[in-house]
């Protein structure tokens, strides 16, 4: 297979000088306390992002009975738009619990997150593993 420099149109955009903001998207768009569009959600309930000398922190609760689950605060990965633009559209995040392991894939949608969850049971107890999707206000 031949090799290029790119591996679609996007990826040629006009690079950012980023002498003006240092080495990092912009993730003000993210930021701050997320809350679950349904109250009855058996996913995530609430995603705080916040930003941690231009790293992006991932904090999600899971629902659980009248109360949530710290499942901790983690490193995420912002993305821009595209290779011109510094505002972060979207975010990666990765835990590793003992019996699961569950990739988020997030983005913006005007003024909504819209969060993916991909779960993968490391345990014997056979349980399938699922995607979910939930939304998320400010």
């Amino acid at each position: 297979m031949k090799s290029h420099p790119f591996t679609r149109a996007n990826d040629l955009g006009v690079a950012v000088d980023r002498s003006s903001n240092g080495t990092t998207v912009d993730l003000s768009p993210l930021v701050g306390t997320w809350n679950s569009t349904n109250k009855a959600t058996r996913g995530i309930i609430k995603i705080i992002l916040s930003d941690h000398e231009g790293i992006l922190m991932v904090q999600s609760f899971g629902a659980w009975e009248s109360s949530s689950i710290d499942w901790g605060t983690i490193h995420g990965q912002a993305f821009a738009g595209n290779v011109g633009t510094l505002a972060s559209v979207g975010f990666k995040a990765f835990y590793n619990f003992s019996f699961l392991q569950t990739h988020v894939a997030a983005y913006l949608n005007k003024r909504i997150l819209v969060v993916d969850t991909y779960n993968t049971f490391k345990d014997d107890s056979e349980r399938f593993n699922y995607f979910l999707r939930d939304h998320f206000y400010q």
